[in-house]
């Protein structure tokens, strides 16, 4: 159902973008007309020539006949006054100088001539061009002249040399309305034709978002999801009771933040969300997500993120750690009480509404400061506004304050156990990585550390000398667009590659994983870690429901 729900979005993406060509293309049709599209607006009419009478052909129907015996037809016209026999044989037609019996050949000066004689527009000719078919008029591939007019709509004229013929007329006009019936038609290759394979999946998937969209109501229905006396979910209840519950997909079942513990003899299935989103260990001891489930006197609820509180912070300090990481360190309002691996909710001002990011702490609990490593994301292209949460807080200046809600989560260490814990992370995904590592280190007994950190080049690797620094964690950066070539001595390639060599050589059996990063790294790590047989209780992974 979870598949089902992401297909349903994007094939209603692409059905819509695909309505709006459609409506844009059928208005622009009804606006110009067939006239306005046709690009004959100054194409004289094709009329019947009458001027056989005055051609005396030396070479007579008696010679063409033997020539051709297998011939179907043969027509005598006049080509600018010059006899032309058209031979039709079973296969194909040639066309005869009527004068001297060989294949009739148009020149330049002919063609041209032709040209004018089927134009009627104010231009003249401004350049004439040998060709061998063209990509505007279909079907014709034979060798031609085109012959461009300079007029108000850039005539172009193409006139077949076997033949004689004028083949047809183009111009600006007629380009656009080309155009228009490639996207009406979705046909981008040229063919001018509607009966082609992506048409053929359009309807396939309009026949899958209609077939979906019945099965989606009709879930929806069952559930009472438009029945206005309905059950509230647990996340709503949460939500319109005040209480601070984690959630960045409003409640699609998508992220896995809203997490919640169920009590009692009568606890509900997991659904296909919690199935894909929570552990065997988590199911089992009965956590639920709060969106998933409607409110229940069946069983007790609590919320997992109990120490959760609202707080103004303060920015004391910031640091430009990367080209692309800023390091903010705030101090809170009261005292906040976390644990390594947890995360803020930030409430970002923006226009006339507040929106909410989440961004981890990036050292081990500590009651005086909050550190958070903060990527601004650039504007990807030229009228596209950046980030508007990173880019507010990289802005603020010393002494600003913001409002934030947590902790949250539950990316945190696993119990004490003999197992080599091992860190795979990069981009702004090194922020509770950190964390993690500085609490662990901080034990009096820290277990052995091994951390793999992706990152472009060198100057992107946040906190190099601190984790070389440390005797108890082996650091290895892994660079993805940089190579030997450019100086490097140390691993290239995806940091995931890196860690499952080195997992290679390691008792499965005896690690702990944790990972953050980008979505694209996360996804990759996450199913090569489970495809080489690590369990997934002992996985543990942060990527903020993206």
């Amino acid at each position: 159902m979870r598949f089902m729900q992401w297909l349903h979005r994007w094939v209603s993406l692409i059905l819509v973008v695909q309505v709006v060509l459609w409506l844009i293309s059928g208005f622009f049709f009804a606006l110009t007309g067939h006239q306005g599209m046709s690009g004959h607006q100054y194409m004289v009419p094709k009329k019947t020539l009458t001027e056989l009478r005055k051609v005396a052909p030396k070479f007579g129907f008696e010679e063409i006949k033997q020539r051709f015996p297998n011939a179907h037809a043969v027509e005598l016209v006049s080509v600018a006054g010059v006899g032309q026999y058209q031979v039709t044989l079973p296969d194909d037609v040639i066309y005869i100088d009527a004068n001297t019996g060989s294949h009739w050949n148009t020149d330049e000066t002919l063609a041209t001539q032709l040209a004018l004689r089927s134009y009627s527009g104010p231009g003249r000719v401004e350049f004439v061009e040998r060709v061998t078919g063209s990509e505007e008029v279909i079907g014709w591939n034979a060798p031609g002249f085109r012959v461009d007019m300079a007029d108000d709509l850039n005539t172009r004229i193409y006139v077949d040399i076997a033949s004689a013929q004028v083949v047809e007329h183009r111009n600006t006009p007629w380009t656009i309305a080309d155009w228009a019936f490639r996207l009406h038609f979705m046909d981008y290759s040229g063919g001018r034709s509607f009966n082609h394979l992506l048409i053929w999946s359009a309807g396939l998937l309009a026949l899958w978002f209609s077939l979906s969209g019945l099965i989606l109501l009709g879930r929806n229905l069952i559930n009472g999801d438009f029945n206005p006396r309905r059950k509230k979910t647990w996340l709503e209840q949460f939500q319109q009771q005040g209480h601070p519950v984690a959630s960045s997909c409003g409640g699609g079942g998508t992220c896995g933040l809203c997490k919640v513990t169920l009590k009692g003899d009568n606890l509900p299935k997991p659904t296909d969300s919690e199935n894909a989103l929570l552990n065997r260990d988590e199911l089992n001891a009965g956590v639920r997500l709060s969106c998933q489930h409607k409110v229940s006197t069946a069983y007790n609820v609590e919320l997992v993120d109990k120490a959760v509180s609202d707080t103004r912070l303060t920015l004391v300090s910031k640091r430009q750690l990367t080209p692309s990481i800023v390091e903010l360190t705030f101090t809170s309002s009261g005292n906040l009480t976390y644990q390594a691996g947890q995360f803020m909710q930030f409430r970002i001002p923006h226009i006339d509404e507040v929106l909410i990011r989440h961004y981890s702490m990036a050292t081990c609990p500590d009651l005086n400061k909050l550190v958070f490593n903060v990527r601004q994301m650039p504007s990807p292209q030229e009228g596209v506004p950046p980030g508007v949460g990173s880019n507010y807080l990289c802005h603020l200046e010393v002494g600003a304050n913001v409002d934030a809600t947590g902790p949250f989560g539950d990316f945190q260490l696993t119990e004490q156990n003999n197992n080599t814990q091992v860190f795979i992370g990069g981009g702004a995904g090194i922020a509770p990585l950190r964390s993690l590592i500085q609490a662990e280190q901080a034990k009096q007994q820290p277990r052995h550390c091994v951390f793999f950190y992706g990152a472009r080049n060198e100057d992107e690797l946040c906190y190099r000398d601190e984790f070389e620094a440390y005797d108890g964690a082996a650091y290895t950066p892994v660079l993805s667009e940089t190579t030997k070539a450019d100086g490097w001595s140390g691993n290239t390639g995806f940091v995931h590659e890196a860690a499952l060599a080195w997992l290679a050589n390691e008792d499965l059996n005896a690690v702990d994983v944790y990972v953050c990063g980008p979505p694209p790294m996360l996804k990759a790590t996450l199913k090569a870690l489970t495809d080489i047989g690590i369990n997934r209780s002992r996985i543990r992974f942060d990527d903020f429901g993206i």
